[in-house]
């Protein structure tokens, strides 16, 4: 289980907590959701879980954490895609099929920043 760092309200277990708040006993997927929605960061010393995106050594990549892979995105739902594509700094497109394509061009971009490491999708 892990806790996080509250950026805006977050319910969990019953319980209300504000910007600010710790938020215990998270699940490793709760955990990763709201660092990658941007409603929570991870307590000092608690690694970002890149999910989707194995890169043997160091990523080059700005926004660790926040790598899915397109098919994941696409799996998303309106309001997950619209906050991930935020958190990209891309301005989301309204449009699912749009919204897609913008991901898409963002993950291309960051693989081939990669290089020549490993990547595994």
């Amino acid at each position: 289980m892990k806790n996080i760092k509250a950026l805006g309200k977050i319910r969990h277990n019953g319980k209300s907590y504000k910007p600010g708040d710790i938020v215990p006993d998270l699940t490793e997927e709760e955990y990763d959701r709201l660092i990658r929605l941007g409603d929570g960061e991870p307590l000092e010393g608690q690694a970002v879980n890149p999910p989707g995106l194995a890169v043997g050594g160091q990523l080059p990549l700005p926004l660790v954490g926040l790598v899915l892979s397109v098919e994941q995105f696409a799996d998303l739902k309106a309001d997950e895609q619209k906050a991930h594509l935020k958190a990209l700094e891309i301005d989301p497109a309204g449009k699912e099929e749009e919204r897609i394509a913008q991901y898409e061009d963002w993950f291309e971009e960051q693989i081939a920043a990669a290089g020549d490491l490993n990547v595994q999708l």
